[in-house]
Formats: structure tokens, C-alpha cells, sequence
């Protein structure tokens, strides 16, 4: 029984890295393309932002490039954690399901 464990837990474990690992790479790639449209687009050191509040109202505003940087860095470091949890789900079961498979085979 303690191996069925530790096997589930390294797969789980090899399942969150890997998958949180693979997303935050991806989106790297795609940060610095962002990164380098906005300061196209920047004028003096800001970026133009806006929208519409609830009641309908438009809005203007403006965020530096630094705050624009730690934005997506944010984005990406929550993105990649919830990609590596279900990552590791899933690595999990399907290790679960293999073990399971294997003991009914060799029976």
C-alpha cells in the first residue's frame, strides 16, 4: 500500500510541476510580444486604458508600463498554478487508474 502512495504522490507531484511549468513558459512568449505592443503604444510612459462602469458611464485612464509588467506577471503566476494543480489531478488519476488496471491484470 505505501508504494501505490508514493507512486500517486511523485506522479502528482512530477504533474503539478510539468503542467505549471508548461504554462508559465507558453505564456512567457506571449508577455513579451505584449510587452513590446504596449510600449509601441505608450506615450510617455503610460498606456491608455478606459472602460464602461456599471451604469453604463465611460471612463479614461492610464497605467505605466510597470504596473502593465506586473499585471500579466500576476496573470501568468495564477494562470500557471491552476494549470498545474489540474495537471496534477489528472496525472493522478490516470496513475491511479494504471496501478488499478495492472492489479487486476496480474491477478
Amino acid at each position: 500500500m505505501a508504494g501505490i502512495g508514493k507512486c500517486m504522490g511523485i506522479m502528482s507531484g512530477i504533474g503539478l510541476v510539468g503542467g505549471a511549468a508548461t504554462s508559465y513558459f507558453m505564456q512567457a512568449k506571449s508577455n513579451k510580444l505584449a510587452m513590446e505592443r504596449a510600449k509601441t503604444h505608450a506615450q510617455n510612459g503610460k498606456i491608455k486604458i478606459g472602460g464602461m462602469t456599471p451604469d453604463g458611464k465611460l471612463w479614461d485612464g492610464e497605467m505605466t508600463l510597470d504596473e502593465y509588467k506586473k499585471n500579466i506577471n500576476k496573470k501568468t503566476a495564477i494562470t500557471a498554478g491552476i494549470s498545474g494543480v489540474i495537471s496534477a489531478i489528472t496525472t493522478t488519476i490516470v496513475a491511479g487508474l494504471t496501478l488499478l488496471i495492472g492489479r487486476k491484470i496480474v491477478k
